[in-house]
């Protein structure tokens, strides 16, 4: 697969996700609350298109060359990032915010991770998906009293 075809992979992906969780936002937010995901969809769609256009107006060399053998394992994590978005955006009405969140931040924390997992590390990052859960909690539901989608286990 070329480099031009992965940059154009990418920008379809965006725009897919976009268009998922606009519809995804709409039916789940009451009329009015749903300025902030908007706002930042349209940043990525537009972010998107900016890609879109520079991959039509700017070619070089590089984008003719073939993914080499040590990328190949870099667009599989790639891969794998776009389908647990997409599951997550499906799982986080069936099983709630929380517990999909923590099971989409944290498995894909040690998916991407490059240098060797260590106990230490996934400590760290546990704990840091954790800290993140909590700050979300804290601003959705005590500052913002905003409710977080609900579901069977929490």
């Amino acid at each position: 697969m070329s480099a031009q075809m992965k940059e154009w992979l990418s920008v379809i992906a965006m725009l897919a996700l976009v268009g998922i969780f606009y519809v995804h936002t709409e039916q789940q937010t009451a009329q009015g609350a749903s300025i902030f995901p908007n706002l930042l969809m349209a940043i990525l769609a537009g972010l998107a298109v900016v890609k879109a256009a520079s991959l039509m107006l700017f070619k070089t060399e590089e984008e003719k060359k073939e993914i080499s053998e040590d990328e190949k394992p870099l667009m599989g994590r790639f891969i794998l990032v776009v389908v647990s978005l997409i599951a997550y955006a499906f799982a986080v009405d069936y099983i709630g915010f929380f517990v999909s969140s923590f099971v989409f931040f944290f498995g894909i924390s040690l998916a991407v991770q490059l240098n060797p997992r260590t106990v230490k590390c996934i400590l760290i990052r546990l704990v840091v998906v954790l800290g993140f859960l909590v700050f979300c909690h804290i601003l959705f539901e005590r500052v913002l009293l905003m409710r977080l989608p609900k579901g069977f286990l929490f």
